[in-house]
């Protein structure tokens, strides 16, 4: 079901109705309290276990489970991590199973966490209790592998649809920081409602922030780098009203319900359809109309190409790791991750992270709760056994296989960016939701928006500006005969839009319905950017090569010298960077 569309009434109500006590596993420690605080406030019998309470208190609250003090108890999945919590659990009566967020026990999912995989064996033990899983962004394969890891036999599935009518989506292409922040502010200032502005980093979180505090906006800021206190206070700040926006890191959203949320903004892509759809799903959940606007820039994937690389280190790189761990020669080592990678080599922090989650997930070692108080005190590693670098239990096709999907993803994502496709169809299309117009009538593509006024400066020609032709390469002559052939084919009869999209193999309705995916020249170029042959494009038309015919829908063709360069007749000389 849809983000906001009651997903969590499935288990509450029933939680109420049946007569045990109703489990619910979440991955949300940080709003377990935020919700059980909303059921009690509600008169509704509800509690939580996590690693936030002490092991006193825990005992103390399962004690009170088994007196049916509680009908709802939510509980984060690392607790089954001990055999002594799962045995505790399966002295108390448990009429339902509840699984939220469950893409996360799916490799497939967008937010994978291992611990959900024990879950399996939880159900068993309970003996096959009745189960619900819920999502809100699980692509027909992660559905069916949902079932499978949950150990689940022909269970009931209901997709009630992920559309969200009263969104509109938009892609903006952009080229400077500066544009960017011109768009945010126009967009706060047009909506007048509150809004979430998603960066990548905690850096840019704090860079954009501050530049749209210098704007005159109220904004929050949030990211995980902060202390518990400040984020706190942001969350606060931004729910009651007092700021208008807040400015964060993924790390902010999941099971936030304001419901009056008018804007989500990416100002970088987020990692995957999934990630963004489940993001953007915090808007307008008050059913009134809400804008979301992703700033695309192509340059941004190099921030998800570092991550990926840093999250699915290579085996050479773990195996560095446990090499400097064991050549310590101590059973307990209190180092931080920094000095664990200058011992192993590994520059990379997060890929050395990485790599000790690894060997800690294969048995390897465990990680403590640091002894010295404070932020940067390094968690304490024990070495639980002193296997040879050559026995490692890592399986490296696994980690590579989990890369190689995150790539995959983030060029879903990529191509979500470049289509000419109704956005909201395309996204739907991608969770197995065919049940929908192919085009909604309100995002970017089916009605495209007024321009934002930015400066001129803000602004990127198509064309680099007073920049003298130049001898184009081999490789840049092949790609220019392409265009100029796809251009030839195509009669004169279509845009510059359509050629760039008929180049790169495009799927949208209009290369489609014209049949232009017949050509010859269909797909030659899709391993450029759609703005990068635009580029080239526009430099031909500047070259006299094509020329534009005029109208309410402009056109391009080839000119004779175009057809000669096509030949490879003549030479020509082009303003590209």
């Amino acid at each position: 079901m849809p983000t906001g569309s009651g997903k969590s009434l499935c288990y509450q109500l029933p939680a109420m109705i049946l007569d045990g006590v109703t489990l619910v596993v979440s991955p949300l420690i940080a709003l377990m309290k935020d919700q059980v605080d909303a059921l009690q406030a509600r008169g509704l019998p509800a509690t939580f276990i996590n690693s936030s309470l002490s092991e006193p208190e825990q005992r103390a609250r399962i004690d009170s489970l088994r007196r049916r003090a509680h009908k709802l108890v939510y509980i984060a999945p690392e607790r089954f991590r001990s055999s002594r919590f799962t045995s505790a659990v399966q002295s108390i009566p448990v009429s339902l199973f509840a699984v939220d967020e469950a893409h996360c026990i799916s490799m497939w999912g967008h937010d994978f966490r291992p611990d959900y995989l024990r879950l399996k064996h939880v159900i068993r033990s309970l003996g096959r209790t009745q189960t619900v899983a819920l999502t809100a962004t699980a692509t027909p394969y992660v559905r069916s592998d949902i079932i499978h890891q949950l150990g689940l036999s022909q269970p009931q599935t209901f997709v009630s649809g992920f559309d969200r009518p009263n969104l509109s989506i938009e892609v903006v292409h952009t080229e400077k920081e500066k544009e960017k922040i011109s768009r945010i502010r126009h967009l706060a200032q047009k909506s007048g409602g509150s809004g979430i502005v998603y960066a990548s980093t905690r850096k840019a979180v704090e860079q954009v922030g501050r530049e749209l505090k210098t704007a005159g906006l109220t904004v929050s800021t949030y990211h995980a780098g902060m202390s518990d206190g400040v984020r706190v206070k942001a969350q606060e700040d931004f729910m009651s009203g007092r700021t208008q926006m807040i400015v964060a890191t993924n790390a902010f959203g999941m099971g936030i319900d304001k419901p009056d949320i008018r804007f989500v903004a990416h100002y970088q892509i987020p990692g995957s359809i999934e990630a963004y759809y489940q993001e953007i799903g915090r808007a307008g959940r008050d059913g009134l109309p809400s804008t979301c606007v992703l700033l695309f820039n192509y340059a941004d994937k190099n921030t998800h190409d570092f991550f990926i690389e840093g999250s699915y280190p290579d085996i050479s790189t773990v195996k560095n790791v446990y090499g400097a761990l064991l050549g310590t020669g101590l059973k307990r080592i209190e180092l931080t991750t920094a000095q664990i990678g200058k011992l192993a080599g590994e520059k990379n922090e997060m890929a050395v992270q990485s790599a000790l989650y690894l060997l800690e997930r294969a048995g390897h070692l465990s990680r403590e709760a640091p002894v010295a108080r404070g932020a940067r005190a390094p968690r304490g590693i024990v070495m639980l056994d002193n296997a040879p670098i050559a026995s490692l239990r890592v399986d490296p096709r696994q980690v590579a296989g989990r890369a190689d999907l995150e790539r995959r993803k983030l060029r879903e994502l990529i191509n979500l960016c470049y289509t000419d496709y109704c956005y909201r169809a395309h996204i739907l299309n991608y969770f197995g939701d065919r049940n929908h117009d192919r085009q909604c009538g309100t995002c970017g593509n089916c009605s495209p928006k007024p321009a934002v006024p930015v400066t001129l400066q803000e602004t990127a020609p198509s064309v680099v500006p007073n920049s003298e032709p130049r001898a184009l390469t081999d490789d840049e002559l092949l790609r220019v005969r392409k265009i100029l052939a796809c251009a030839k084919r195509m009669n004169g009869r279509f845009g510059k839009k359509i050629l760039a999209a008929t180049l790169r193999g495009s799927a949208s309705k209009q290369v489609m319905s014209a049949g232009l995916n017949e050509l010859s020249t269909y797909g030659l170029l899709r391993d450029m950017l759609h703005d990068e042959i635009q580029l080239y494009v526009d430099a031909l038309i500047q070259a006299s090569c094509l020329k534009v015919k005029g109208g309410a829908y402009p056109t391009v063709s080839t000119t004779d010298l175009g057809d000669r360069v096509m030949r490879s007749q003549e030479s020509v000389e082009l303003s590209l960077p």
